[in-house]
């Protein structure tokens, strides 16, 4: 999260810690601005094609305030279980 009140000197002001093996691929701030959806999968090739890191295929929701950022603990969608033919990679979200 940066403040940007000052676009010649945005600052942090929180960093998110998705956990071990994240690899944020899209985030998405819902209409109200309350939320923030991060989907987590990042898709890391070398020249062979071979995929390196690719995220831990999870949707996290962070919970926005005016100076604050924090994960949902009561939001987790796990696309490695969640898809009964999964795992899947989330990509993309929109809101309705």
């Amino acid at each position: 999260m940066f403040d940007t009140s000052n676009p010649e000197a945005p600052q942090v002001l929180k960093v998110l810690d998705l956990g071990k093996d994240s690899g944020p691929h899209y985030i998405a701030l819902t209409r109200d601005e309350k939320r923030l959806v991060i989907t987590d999968y990042f898709l890391n090739e070398d020249e062979a094609g071979k995929v390196h890191a690719e995220g831990d295929h999870k949707v996290h929701v962070a919970l926005v305030s005016e100076n604050d950022l924090a994960l949902d603990q009561n939001f987790e969608l796990d696309f490695n279980t969640a898809i009964a033919s999964g795992p899947a990679r989330p990509h993309g979200v929109t809101f309705k």
